[in-house]
């Protein structure tokens, strides 16, 4: 289902830099800020759960998590690039039916999809202006836990989206990177009936954990 954020995140999101990063992933592992969400989903203990893995990129999470906690992943992402990246992947792991693939904005489809047990938003947050309406619609579709990794919300976060919107608003690329309030994305989730158990940060990124009560 292409759409107009479709375009945009395809634009910035190409071929070349989901083989860069999938060739990465293969020779490194996931990112350390993937590393503690993959930490954070396991440590609920969960065994042969479905998850919704929201602009999956080259779907390093559910590639790591389909061999001991998860059976099933349904990944949406409104970048065909990494679609295409993941699904190469998914099928020389042999996990070809295991994964559904949904070329869209999440916020567009997210009522169309099945809940999952967890959600999963690794530097997604970042990417949406209307955050209220991408956390809402991931929390309306969470079973038991949501984890997102998002900027931090402070000083040194800000001057350096700030610093990377220049240069896209310059290049004349309408993509953008925002750095939202995290007591207000917290506050948001709480009223969906999500609350925070755990919460790990690195320099720029941090991972926060919620869980139905």
């Amino acid at each position: 289902m292409p759409c107009e954020c479709c375009k945009i995140t395809n634009d910035q999101f190409g071929k070349d830099t989901a083989e860069a990063d999938l060739k990465d992933y293969r020779r490194k592992g996931p990112a350390d800020h993937t590393r503690l969400i993959l930490a954070a989903v396991r440590s609920l203990g969960l065994k042969d759960a479905s998850l919704l893995d929201v602009g999956g990129g080259i779907g390093a999470i559910y590639h790591e998590l389909l061999s001991d906690s998860v059976s099933h992943a349904t990944h949406v992402d409104a970048s065909s690039a990494y679609l295409a990246a993941a699904q190469t992947e998914t099928e020389r792991r042999g996990n070809a039916g295991r994964v559904e693939f949904v070329h869209a904005d999440f916020t567009d489809v997210a009522e169309t999809l099945a809940p999952a047990d967890v959600v999963t938003l690794d530097r997604v947050v970042c990417c949406y202006p209307d955050f209220q309406r991408l956390l809402k619609a991931a929390a309306h579709q969470s079973r038991r836990a949501l984890v997102m990794a998002y900027p931090r919300d402070n000083r040194v976060s800000r001057a350096v989206v700030a610093v990377m919107d220049w240069f896209l608003k310059v290049s004349r690329n309408p993509f953008r990177v925002f750095v939202h309030p995290v007591a207000a994305m917290d506050s948001l989730l709480n009223a969906e009936g999500l609350h925070r158990v755990s919460l790990r940060r690195l320099f720029v990124w941090e991972v926060a954990l919620y869980q139905r009560a």
